[in-house]
């Protein structure tokens, strides 16, 4: 919704800004800011204000009257990037900390710089453990006051995104009464399904840039709003964007602040659970002593905000103009991109992908090596329509990983490395996304969003295998979607395929690689032949040093159950997970889950494959029986 009126500009400078300010609930009206007074107590300008790691989240320590300073002077300076500012608390680290789903997605180098400033009372405790000094508690809703009467002053654009259409109407009357010189010029409360689409999202950014505010009060929620902001911020031309999630409620009167005695004890969290109970139970009760444990255990003065794992670079260049539109490099010349295919009886498959990927040769240079595990010479003949394309028999059947190794080994020299099943069509614009994430972030590997025939979402990402994990998969399995990360390995949020992010892993249909990535790790694991095979590879990109990052702006098609189905594939994709755990958990917790997974398998003995399954992992001396690489001749790929 867009309420067109626009406010006047007021005439006079109160410069309502904390000059000490060491807790929450100080009123606004005692707060007050000297011309060019420097940080508080510190005795250092603002611009030295040092940053910490705090959960692994990058904040900066500062006191009010910098922050809002340095916020207003950024709203009123054309030029750079836009700011985005935002308070954390526990539940900042719980999203964007360590370990979490979100972490990296504010502090790499971006479209939208990030101000992170402390809210929640542990933070700013061990803040101070860390740096032996007392630091401000600067949340959103204490800072919205001071700096509307800033933005007034200096005659600021404002624009209200979030919040509901009655709540914003009750905010816009308060602020003709109580502020008529602040000039409002938008109010947009978009449905969560529009905040969900990228070109909806762009739209609406567009719509924002119309209105032209300098100043835009983004009220979505965590992590929402930070992550709207992060992708499409700099579309809405604002030079600050304030993720001011409760802002929204408090202006409108929808919710109470906590009183003097609540702040001054850090008890806002009790106030606001006895409010919203129903809202806030999980959060404070259930998510929050997760995040304490992470700000305990993963906080320190070391850190270098802004700057990226990999210093690795790419680009995007030109097409050679020599090159025939949608043709192929020859393996022998360096590409951007070598694309790297394994088939196994995929004959009528292969057409279409490569359909897909001479679209996406207009963009990029492509080299393109097929390894072909087949028994017969079906999909070899299949490519040989393509003389651009190298492929070959591999002589017997190796394996995902296998097939894999030998395409790499003859594939030459790339920038990066593009993974693919043959069953996949590449959405056009798919890759050069995928290379873009790449160079933005320093990415060791990048995949995209899979989708299924209907244009359904897969749910490709995954987590790190672990015990919990294990188990609830083995109990609950797809049901109870929404449970905890750390019961279930896969990623069933919707929200997580909207967004770029750090992941563990993905499955292994589609998987950019950095060359840097790829040489680092090596040959991929052969004894997993097939299933885990991209767990394990992934293990070691995280190992080396590197990133995996999802790119939602890549997309491609994916029919799935290329490889089949069979009891003995079953047992054999059961059967590599332990192989997994052995590798990587330890003796004790590799049987434990070892454990985990047998249950999975006598919980579903009534379908089909689970009882193979079963025996395998529960008899070793079966192992040997299930499928595993062959050799009929010596390899031909060359």
């Amino acid at each position: 919704m867009l309420l067109p009126k626009i406010m006047p500009t007021g005439d006079l400078l109160h410069r309502v800004v904390p000059h000490l300010y060491p807790r929450r609930g100080v009123p606004v009206e005692s707060l007050r800011l000297q011309p060019h007074q420097s940080v508080a107590g510190s005795g250092e300008p603002e611009s030295e204000s040092p940053w910490v790691n705090l959960g692994g989240v990058p904040v900066r320590l500062m006191e009010a009257d910098g922050a809002l300073r340095e916020i207003l002077d950024r709203a009123s300076s054309p030029g750079g990037p836009p700011l985005g500012v935002c308070s954390a608390n526990l539940d900042h680290v719980r999203h964007f900390g360590a370990g979490s789903r979100w972490i990296g997605t504010l502090d790499q180098p971006a479209h939208v710089e990030w101000l992170t400033l402390i809210d929640g009372a542990p933070l700013a405790t061990e803040a101070r453990r860390l740096t032996s000094k007392t630091w401000a508690r600067l949340a959103g809703s204490d800072l919205i006051h001071p700096f509307l009467t800033g933005a007034s002053t200096r005659g600021l654009r404002l624009g209200f995104l979030g919040g509901s259409e009655e709540t914003q109407k009750l905010i816009a009357g308060k602020l003709e009464t109580e502020r008529p010189g602040l000039a409002v010029v938008g109010w947009w409360a978009p449905a969560r399904s529009t905040l969900g689409d990228a070109a909806a999202s762009r739209k609406l950014a567009e719509e924002i840039r119309e209105a032209a505010p300098d100043v835009l009060v983004v009220g979505l929620g965590k992590p929402r709003q930070e992550l709207w902001i992060a992708e499409y911020g700099h579309l809405t031309g604002a030079r600050v964007l304030l993720a001011f999630g409760a802002v929204v409620d408090f202006l409108a009167g929808n919710v109470r602040r906590a009183p003097q005695w609540a702040s001054s004890h850090s008890l806002e969290w009790a106030w606001r659970l006895m409010l919203e109970p129903r809202r806030l139970a999980r959060r404070y009760l259930v998510e929050g002593p997760e995040a304490y444990v992470k700000l305990r255990t993963s906080s320190s003065c070391d850190i270098e905000p802004n700057s990226p794992m990999s210093t690795a670079a790419y680009t995007v260049p030109e097409p050679e103009p020599s090159r025939a539109p949608g043709s192929f490099v020859p393996v022998t010349e360096r590409a951007d991109v070598a694309v790297v295919v394994v088939t196994y009886n995929n004959a009528e498959d292969v057409g279409p992908l490569v359909a897909s990927l001479r679209k996406e040769a207009a963009d990029v240079s492509l080299k393109v090596v097929v390894a072909d595990n087949s028994p017969d010479e079906s999909t070899v003949l299949e490519l040989a329509h393509h003389p651009d394309i190298t492929s070959a028999r591999t002589g017997g059947n190796l394996g995902y990983a296998g097939g894999i190794n030998a395409a790499l080994a003859v594939a030459g020299e790339a920038d990066s490395y593009l993974v693919l099943n043959p069953d996949l069509r590449v959405e056009r614009g798919a890759v050069a996304a995928m290379i873009k994430r790449m160079k933005d972030h320093g990415a060791g590997v990048v995949v995209p969003v899979l989708l299924d025939d209907d244009g359904s979402i897969y749910p490709s990402l995954r987590r790190e295998p672990a015990v919990l994990r294990a188990l609830g998969d083995a109990a609950l399995g797809s049901h109870v979607k929404g449970r905890p990360g750390w019961l279930s390995e896969m990623d069933f949020d919707p929200e997580s395929y909207v967004h770029g992010h750090r992941v563990d892993w993905a499955t292994g249909a589609a998987l950019l690689i950095s060359a840097a990535a790829a040489k680092a790790v090596g040959a991929w694991d052969e004894r997993f032949f097939l299933y885990s095979e991209e767990t394990d590879y992934c293990h070691r990109v995280r190992d080396s040093g590197f990133s995996i990052w999802f790119e939602p702006a890549a997309r491609m098609w994916h029919e799935r159950g290329g490889s089949g189905s069979s009891p003995q594939l079953a047992a054999l994709m059961s059967v590599n997970r332990v192989r997994y755990a052995v590798k990587y958990l330890g003796r004790g917790r590799a049987l434990a889950f070892r454990g985990a997974v047998l249950a999975a398998e006598v919980a579903r003995l009534n379908k089909p494959g689970h009882r193979d399954a079963a025996l395998a992992v529960l008899s070793q001396r079966r192992w040997e029986a299930l499928p595993h690489a062959t050799r009929t001749t010596s390899d031909v790929v060359s």
